[in-house]
């Protein structure tokens, strides 16, 4: 194999017991070869094909494989099909393959289980790559480090231009891909579950992604606000021809302050180039002010309708906004690897540190409020909020419970 293919590498003991006549360009090939614990590695890929044991027919048709199978990511694998022998190289393809439970690292960053009934035809300059693949399972949970800087979400560094890719593998790709409540984001930020039904096409080296992904449940813990997923979808329409997933995301938290809870709804719609986010709560709250709140700013909140009105109050909002983030960007490097100490040492889902410059009575005294969060249960989450300034130590303990998707409790203590 690896006299045909370069980035092959294979390895294994094979009986060969074979008959080679007729003209030179042109040979009948007969007898047949069995494979004992073969292992064959593409280097792109993230898996080798494992303990490879069965036979191989020759016939004046070409290659046959009768019965041979193969482990991938501690799954079985059954293949079948011929290969066609023009001369001495191999000719039109026409194999399958059937596997169960495997366990493969993809997408990057996934951990998979799946099975597949898969097909390969076409010529080795030319080959296509076809059936169904079934996701039993699938969980992306690597840590997730949050940017204080949120307001750039659609932006980033701009792209730097490189020349075209060198071809690796001449594949084309025609694989539906169903994963039904299968795909799973458990993290130190998100428990999400969804479903997807996606078609994988284009060729290895860009691969198009086409289809639609229905989040079915969900919450996320940011900057210490547990946000229940009440809607969501993620489709895949590939402009320009590239994999672009298009978001529509809502979610809903309850924030708690003295004397008030403020029910807030964030909706995020579009592409990771071009986000849109829409804020709104109840009661109603400038927007400005919405955002303070979730960010834990000491922000007075009465008659902000009328405050609203007034453009002072609302620049006034925006730089104490503006100083929080500062001394947030500001202390992230710091306070970032000791929260995640904490986090894992005493077993929380959230341990986080707010600091901020100031209050309405004392602009330039330096404060700060301590986050805990832990997730009791599948259904079950505990917050613990505590100021640290010298003038408000005020505690928030919070318990949200959910019943079912539609029911919920929650418990709070201030």
């Amino acid at each position: 194999l690896q006299g045909f293919f370069r980035n092959l590498r294979s390895r294994g003991n094979a009986a060969l017991s074979a008959k080679i006549s007729g003209p030179l360009q042109k040979p009948v090939f007969s007898g047949s070869a069995k494979v004992t614990d073969g292992r064959v590695r593409y280097l792109s890929l993230p898996h080798a094909l494992e303990s490879i044991n069965g036979s191989i027919s020759f016939d004046p048709g070409g290659v046959r494989i009768d019965d041979l199978t193969a482990r991938l990511g501690e799954g079985q694998v059954r293949f079948g099909g011929r290969m066609a022998m023009n001369g001495f190289e191999p000719g039109e393809l026409s194999l399958t393959a059937n596997g169960e439970q495997m366990r493969v690292r993809y997408p990057e960053g996934f951990r998979s289980l799946i099975d597949a009934d898969l097909w390969l035809r076409g010529t080795p300059a030319s080959p296509i790559l076809g059936g169904v693949v079934t996701v039993r399972d699938a969980v992306w949970n690597r840590r997730f480090e949050i940017d204080p800087n949120v307001f750039e979400l659609g932006g980033g560094s701009p792209a730097v231009a490189t020349g075209p890719a060198a071809p690796t593998f001449p594949l084309r790709l025609d694989i539906q891909v169903n994963a039904p409540s299968a795909l799973r984001v458990e993290n130190n930020i998100a428990h999400v579950v969804s479903s997807a039904e996606l078609k994988l096409q284009g060729t290895y080296d860009k691969p198009l992604l086409f289809g639609h992904a229905e989040i079915e449940r969900g919450d996320i813990v940011f900057e210490g606000n547990r946000y229940l997923v009440t809607r969501g979808s993620i489709d895949f329409l590939n402009p320009a021809g590239r994999i672009e997933p298009l978001f529509d995301i809502e979610a809903e938290t309850r924030v708690r302050v003295p004397a008030q809870t403020y029910r807030v709804t964030v909706s995020v719609n579009g592409t990771p180039s071009r986000i849109s986010l829409t804020l709104g709560s109840d009661p109603p709250l400038p927007e400005i002010d919405i955002i303070s709140l979730l960010f834990g700013q000491n922000t007075s909140l009465e008659n902000a309708e009328l405050r609203a009105l007034r453009p002072e109050a609302a620049t006034e909002a925006k730089e104490a906004l503006i100083r929080a983030l500062g001394a947030r960007v500001i202390a992230s490097p710091i306070s970032a690897p000791v929260q995640r100490v904490v986090e894992e040492t005493f077993g929380l889902d959230r341990a986080q540190v707010w600091p901020t410059i100031g209050s309405e009575n004392d602009p330039l005294t330096p404060s700060a409020r301590l986050i805990l969060g832990k997730r009791l249960s599948a259904r079950a989450f505990l917050t613990y909020s505590r100021a640290l300034g010298i003038a408000d130590r005020n505690q928030i303990i919070v318990l949200e419970y959910d019943q079912s998707d539609r029911l919920g409790f929650v418990i709070t203590q201030i």
